[in-house]
Parts: C-alpha cells; structure tokens; sequence
C-alpha cells in the first residue's frame, strides 16, 4: 500500500472522522448533487448505537470557481445531506475517486486532530458568528460546524464558517430530516 492509502484507510470503518470516505450502510445510495458531483463527507460520528454522516457540495470552497456552490446565508437541500444509520454494522466504505485515480476527498482527520486553529467541531456551541447564528436560528444547535481550513485549501469567503443546525429535539428523535445548512462569512 501506498502512503496515501496508508492515510486514507486508517480509520476503520465506523469511525468518527473529518473528511475521508463516507461509511454507509448496505443498499444506501452516496450523496450527488446533480448527474455526477459527489458531494464531500465533511464529517461521520457516532450517536449511541448509529453513525451520522454530513455531506455538502463544497467543490466552490474548495477552489473549482466554476462550480455551482453555496452562498452565505441557509442553503438550499440540494446542496448538502445528512444520513443516519442507527445501526454500525454492515456499513461499507464508498470510495471518491478522481479522473487521474487520485483519492477525490481530503485526507480524514480525527476531531480532536484538527489544527489548533480550526474551529470546526461536532455536537459543539457556536464559536464562530455565534450572535447572528443565536438570532437566526434561535431553536437550534450546532450538529456540525465546519471552519474554512488552510491545510486543504477550504474557504468560505472571509474567514466563514458552514453549519449544520439542528432542533434539540429533533437530535433526541434522530430525525435528521429537518437540518439546515448556513454559511457565515464577513
């Protein structure tokens, strides 16, 4: 194995994780926003038994100018997914691959890896544009929030920051049908 595939396949399946392939269970279809543009796996962590997987069309943010991507403000629910397994067995790794044969996804990194300056965590207090995201959202917490990160060139404009919001109860359901996706930026 190479030390690329040495990276990308350290953390075993089911396993809390930035970036990185995705693990989803068998028969479960991988995230697309149109005909051929897989989304990215921002982030897979466990809740009790199941594993939650948060997906969002971010190719923009990470350089492709001509890409469609978000805007600041709530995302539309083409733009970004959240999948819910309550259960981590059978779960299988999906592979992203480039043209070239390149890994097509950054190089998964633990949460309590991420660079010291990287304010991105999961199931977290707001940290970054936190009164206007209490304002806006004023019945929700943060399920995951993604800060812009120099190590694999992600940026959200001006030093922003991408959330995925969630109801308190909603979160105790496990109904991950009602996250909202907003970006905030200067």
């Amino acid at each position: 194995m190479t030390t690329e595939q040495d990276e990308m396949l350290r953390f075993p399946i089911g396993s809390d994780h930035f970036w990185g392939f995705a693990d989803l269970p068998e028969g479960t279809e991988y995230p697309y926003n149109g005909e051929d543009n897989p989304m990215t796996l921002i982030c897979q962590f466990r809740l009790d038994e199941g594993l939650v997987s948060v997906f969002a069309d971010l190719e923009y943010f990470f350089g492709d100018l001509d890409a469609d991507g978000g805007h600041i403000g709530q995302w539309d629910e083409q733009l970004y997914k959240v999948i819910y397994s309550p259960s981590c067995t059978d779960l299988h790794q999906h592979k992203i691959f480039n043209a070239d044969g390149s890994y097509g996804v950054p190089h998964p990194v633990a949460p309590d890896q991420m660079p010291k300056d990287n304010e991105s965590k999961i199931l977290g207090t707001f940290s970054c544009f936190e009164d206007e995201v209490t304002q806006d959202y004023p019945d929700y917490r943060a399920l995951v929030q993604l800060d812009e990160d120099d190590q694999i060139d992600l940026r959200f404009y001006d030093c922003g920051c991408l959330y995925f919001l969630i109801r308190p109860e909603d979160l105790e359901k496990r109904d991950f049908s009602k996250v909202v996706c907003a970006l905030y930026s200067y």
